[in-house]
């Protein structure tokens, strides 16, 4: 019995890791989504010439800046 119990505590918990690395992969692929659409946003309003190459570099890190908080929480 206590061989049984064991096997299925070894099971469960291998399959509870298993589960977790892929929500992982996940969030860091929506993630990097995220910073790929800020940045083409970005890059359009700075062809367009509705901002500065300054005021891009300040808004790229302001955006990272916010990602970066979000993907913490």
């Amino acid at each position: 019995m206590k061989k049984a119990f064991t096997l299925c505590l070894l099971l469960f918990g291998m399959i509870a890791v298993a589960n977790t690395g892929s929500n992982d992969e996940e969030k860091k692929e929506l993630l990097q989504a995220k910073k790929k659409a800020i940045y083409y946003e970005i890059r359009v309003e700075l062809m367009e010439g509705k901002i500065s190459i300054e005021q891009a570099q300040r808004r790229w890190k302001k955006e990272l800046l916010k990602l970066d908080k979000e993907g913490a929480q």
